[in-house]
């Protein structure tokens, strides 16, 4: 690892365990970090939301509070009020499964560890997010590291370059840069990419679940896709006073919410009314275009489109799957018995 100078660097740390909170303040002191803030839980860490600028946190996501740890790191990277949104984050964990390397993976986190972890490990990490951290992408839901393989098709999702506040303390150049501007240009990328981001997913939704709202009885994923709606608006609606937009955005979420919970209502009883999705679809078209004027509606209309047909090419080869799973124990149980011998 290069001569860094960490000693500037503000570091929290949010561990159940006080014996493992103890070993990892020593490992970082180890590695040069001297400023480290410690919680013994989630709820007491609650002031990172609103307060705390930390540079780089190592948070636990062990055991029961698996859930809690990857719901506030959701929080300290989508909270719109959150001071530093760009700090680095490793989690860490003394077995990681598949299931926490993927709650990980969408909630916005930089890397993991497992421990326990030797301050040559801890070195290595921070000096790959000095040296080497990624470009993040926003979308309706998540914003932190770009780690898509490939952008899906049709998709318009441009990378953003956040401050590193944990490169720029290492390297001895925080006092030179103008840190508040940085922040206030990387908040407005992130905020206008959250809220073009969220218009298409309302139009996604609605595209989703048309066809099989007007079947009768209405397909349950359907309204399940309907029923997300409201919570989306209310996140939109966080995001608006930011905006340029705001009043005629507001009126098109409004009619959005009313209509999309008086089609919920009527899918219970039947099928909804065509002309009324058809006025759902229309309303979601002009809230992007009230979002991003610049951008040609068609070819937002276009991304909702191929987002659909690509969910629902997953959604068919996932169901394909377990019909093959299937087949070999339908097979064997299905198996006629060895009929008895003649005589």
């Amino acid at each position: 690892m290069p001569d860094y100078d960490l000693s500037l660097v503000e570091a929290v740390i949010i561990d159940t365990q006080s014996n493992t909170l103890r070993l990892l303040r020593d490992v970082l002191a180890r590695v040069g970090i001297k400023r480290v803030e410690m919680y013994d839980n989630y709820t007491t860490a609650q002031s990172l939301l609103t307060a705390a600028q930390p540079d780089l946190l190592l948070l636990d996501c062990d055991g029961p509070h698996e859930a809690e740890a990857f719901r506030f790191i959701r929080a300290f990277r989508n909270d719109p009020g959150t001071p530093n949104p760009f700090a680095a984050i490793i989690v860490t964990s003394w077995q990681a499964t598949q299931m926490q390397v993927m709650r990980m993976t969408n909630s916005g986190v930089d890397d993991m560890l497992v421990k326990p972890m030797s301050p040559k490990q801890v070195q290595d990490r921070i000096a790959v997010l000095i040296e080497g951290r990624k470009r993040f992408v926003v979308t309706s839901d998540y914003m932190g590291p770009d780690r898509r393989k490939s952008p899906r098709d049709g998709a318009q999702v441009p990378l953003i370059d956040v401050p590193n506040t944990l490169r720029l303390k290492a390297l001895g150049t925080i006092a030179q840069a103008n840190l508040r501007q940085m922040m206030t240009d990387a908040k407005r990328q992130v905020g206008e990419q959250k809220r073009l981001r969220t218009a298409i997913q309302l139009g996604f939704l609605v595209e989703f679940a048309g066809p099989g709202l007007v079947r009768d009885p209405p397909e349950r994923m359907a309204v399940e896709h309907l029923a997300r709606i409201p919570a989306i608006i209310d996140d939109l609606h966080r995001r608006l006073p930011d905006s340029g937009v705001a009043a005629s955005a507001e009126m098109s979420c409004r009619a959005i919410r009313v209509l999309a919970d008086r089609l919920r209502t009527e899918a219970e009883s039947g099928a909804v009314d065509a002309k009324e999705l058809g006025q759902l679809r229309s309303l979601t078209a002009d809230l992007m275009q009230t979002i991003d004027p610049k951008r040609p509606l068609e070819s937002m209309m276009r991304e909702v489109q191929a987002a659909v047909a690509g969910y629902r090419s997953r959604l068919d080869a996932m169901a394909q799957a377990r019909a093959d799973a299937a087949k070999p124990a339908v097979a064997e149980g299905a198996a006629p018995a060895t009929p008895p011998a003649p005589g």
